[in-house]
């Protein structure tokens, strides 16, 4: 018996859980509340925001959260990390594979940028987008904004068997921002395709200028190898990217070479021009042949593409400059295919 007792703590304190008291697995994520939807050939879980929501940090926008976009056996967009911390609030350093809420959470989610930050000076209020509105704590206008948030804003969920519907209002008197925003995720009927449709308006006093990007977390291939990404324009990094893992040839970037644990790859890109048909992607494993293309009706204001050794984001920008009263819409399509299917 006390033989038995000892090897059961000596197990705990060798554990996960034990060394990285308040994580917990990431596959914790999947009893979350969500909904499933599908249309014969795709087949995604959607998260729908609240206090019981899959993700709860102040990075990327609360509507629209995806998991397990599934076609053909196909996961596209699984946990690329191990653990998550369980308390939005804390920030703290965590050991490789586990991440903290600002980024616990997979598929194609978006993030857009500060509105106001200059103008609201140290204390002040500004604007996120997609999750509210914050006190500026900070001189670094990149860094995610500190709960709890001042205002979050109304927000109301609905789906159907093949779609779902995420509409945010925000009123802030006190900073003057305000918007009606509304996405529509929906996967088409008979076919392996997704639409990602958005409107926002502006109910405020003030301008919202902004940017947003769809972070695209992929996971297609362990260490991004085999991955083929293919663009309109010739490709071309700011940042010298790793020869030993990345060829950059024409319109094509190619992973030669699996990316190693805590290495990672990553550059703005140029190359595109002014128009919206640049907004066209593919990104394929051509080892499986599984890939999706990605379309967007909107200029390119600018590129970023990241990638580890368990996940592979390819991200464009475009920009937001909305006058009170106007509205802008915006639409991302996926396109899903499999071995001998083309994109």
């Amino acid at each position: 018996m006390r033989r038995a007792a000892l090897a059961a703590l000596l197990w705990a304190l060798t554990s996960p859980a034990f060394a990285q008291p308040g994580t917990a697995p990431a596959r914790e994520l999947d009893k979350t509340p969500h909904v499933v939807i599908g249309n014969g050939l795709i087949s995604a879980r959607v998260h729908p925001p609240g206090e019981k929501s899959l993700y709860k940090g102040t990075r990327f926008d609360h509507s629209g959260v995806l998991a397990h976009i599934t076609y053909r056996g196909q996961n596209y967009t699984d946990y690329w990390f191990d653990r998550y911390v369980i308390d939005p609030r804390d920030t703290s350093r965590q050991p490789a594979g586990t991440v903290t809420a600002c980024c616990a959470v997979s598929g194609p989610v978006e993030e857009f940028a500060i509105v106001g930050f200059e103008e609201a000076g140290m204390g002040g209020r500004i604007f996120k987008p997609g999750i509210g509105i914050f006190t500026r704590d900070s001189d670094n206008p990149l860094q995610f904004p500190t709960l709890p948030a001042l205002n979050q804003g109304t927000r109301s969920f609905t789906s159907s068997k093949t779609g779902a519907r995420f509409v945010h209002d925000l009123n802030d008197t006190a900073s003057g921002y305000g918007y009606h925003y509304t996405k529509t995720v929906e996967l088409v009927a008979g076919k392996p395709q997704m639409t990602m449709a958005h409107e926002m308006k502006n109910t405020g006093a003030k301008p919202i200028v902004t940017t947003v990007y769809n972070h695209n977390f992929l996971t297609l291939s362990p260490g991004s190898e085999h991955l083929v990404i293919t663009a309109p324009f010739n490709w071309s990094a700011e940042k010298p990217l790793q020869p030993d893992l990345v060829k950059l040839d024409g319109k094509t970037i190619r992973y030669i070479a699996p990316i190693p644990p805590g290495v990672t790859t990553m550059s703005l890109m140029n190359g595109f021009g002014k128009s919206a048909s640049d907004y066209d992607f593919t990104v394929t494993n051509s080892k499986t042949g599984f890939g999706q293309r990605i379309r967007g009706d909107q200029p390119i204001a600018k590129i970023n593409m990241w990638s580890i050794h368990t996940n592979y984001s390819l991200e464009p920008y475009i920009a937001i400059s909305l006058k009170p009263g106007e509205t802008k819409r915006w639409t991302y399509t996926y396109d899903f295919y499999g071995p001998g299917e083309k994109p």
